[in-house]
């Protein structure tokens, strides 16, 4: 089967109630034909003073792969004890750390799950979506010189379009329109997130590819041809 939004809000509330006692808050549930992952818990995090906030939760569930009932609920599963860790403020090393693995170990134990640390797509799968896109990117420049690529979802370009000036240590931004399907590896983004890429992976797949401008309410393509190097923040 692959996911749907219905399947994805029932499992969650089955779920939750089962084996979280009703704690966790509903995220909103999304899904996606990525192939880099199969589920994904998004959320955005508010400082004020020296307290931390997690909120915006957003579930998303790809419909890129066909799975039996119980592996996509072993996916949701992964994905709350995300959100319980975000939602309890608990510290953890990583995002699959000490903390995640001993629930995810007790989850599989108490309620005979078989949840795993990873349910990324392999290479092959990766690979095998060729599918000719449009991408709206966003590229961004780090202060240590780093590289991050966003394809940024259509509906949400405006807002996100002043939220990645805000992003943590960017100091460079480029809006870039491409249809290489080397960036349908990316999930498209709904809030301001950044993948960390090498420039030397980037830059090959930016040929042919055009500067975007905001005009008010509208985003145009810059007429004049760049070079893949132009387009880098």
């Amino acid at each position: 089967m692959t996911p749907d939004i219905k399947f994805t809000e029932t499992a969650f509330r089955h779920f939750n109630s089962l084996i979280f006692n009703g704690e966790l808050p509903e995220p909103r549930f999304v899904t996606t034909r990525a192939r880099t992952f199969r589920g994904k818990l998004c959320y955005r995090i508010s400082r004020s003073f020296l307290r931390t906030k997690a909120h915006d939760f957003e579930m998303r569930l790809s419909t890129g792969f066909d799975l039996p009932r119980e592996e996509w609920e072993d996916v949701v599963i992964h994905e709350m004890i995300h959100l319980f860790i975000a939602h309890r403020k608990l510290r953890d090393s990583s995002p699959h750390g000490p903390v995640f693995r001993k629930l995810m170990a007790d989850i599989n134990r108490l309620h005979g799950r078989h949840i795993v640390v990873s349910a990324r797509a392999t290479e092959e799968q990766t690979e095998a979506d060729k599918r000719i896109r449009g991408h709206y990117l966003c590229l961004a420049k780090f202060s240590d010189g780093r590289l991050g690529v966003a394809p940024v979802a259509k509906s949400r370009i405006f807002l996100l379009w002043n939220d990645f000036l805000k992003f943590p240590e960017v100091e460079s931004l480029r809006w870039v329109g491409s249809t290489d399907p080397w960036f349908n590896r990316f999930p498209r983004v709904m809030t301001a997130k950044l993948y960390i890429t090498r420039r030397e992976d980037l830059t090959p797949h930016l040929k042919g590819a055009a500067e975007l401008v905001r005009e008010g309410e509208r985003i145009r393509a810059v007429s004049r041809r760049c070079s893949p190097d132009e387009l880098l923040p």
